[in-house]
């Protein structure tokens, strides 16, 4: 059996929405709050997917390497959040009114809580910034 890589085994969602839409000359797109968010939820979502996969194919081997990987994984996902600028989200784009607020919430509050438990407090502050948003665009749609 080949060993597991943990600088490779999840590449190919690393490169994933990024690479297609530099494929397809349309970069623009990764500037947008939408995008971004969707980008970050649907990572975490995936790499939750895989994670079991690993697990329970290759338990023994992916558990030495698995705090690499999802610490690697999460922090390119963190990435995609700094590049959302606040202020459009919230004016231009609304960011809760057409995503799944609920799903949304429930990626992001996993990786909270990740990174509260490696204590990477700025990257906690990135990711509490858009739960909080999210948290008031929720009330909104209540009230």
């Amino acid at each position: 059996m080949q060993k597991l890589d943990p600088h490779t085994l999840f590449s190919i969602f690393e490169q994933g929405d990024e690479e297609i839409y530099r494929e397809h000359q349309i970069e623009d797109v990764l500037k947008n709050p939408y995008v971004l968010m969707g980008m970050t939820v649907t990572g975490v979502e995936n790499f939750n997917l895989i994670d079991e996969m690993y697990l329970l194919k290759h338990k023994s081997d992916y558990a030495k390497i698995r705090p690499s990987v999802k610490y690697k994984y999460y922090s390119k996902l963190v990435t995609y959040l700094t590049r959302i600028n606040i202020e459009e989200a919230q004016d231009a784009y609304t960011v809760g009114e057409d995503f799944d607020i609920e799903r949304c919430l429930h990626s992001l509050n996993e990786m909270l809580e990740y990174f509260q438990d490696i204590e990477e407090y700025e990257r906690c502050a990135i990711v509490f910034k858009y739960i909080d948003l999210l948290y008031g665009k929720k009330l909104e749609v209540l009230f």
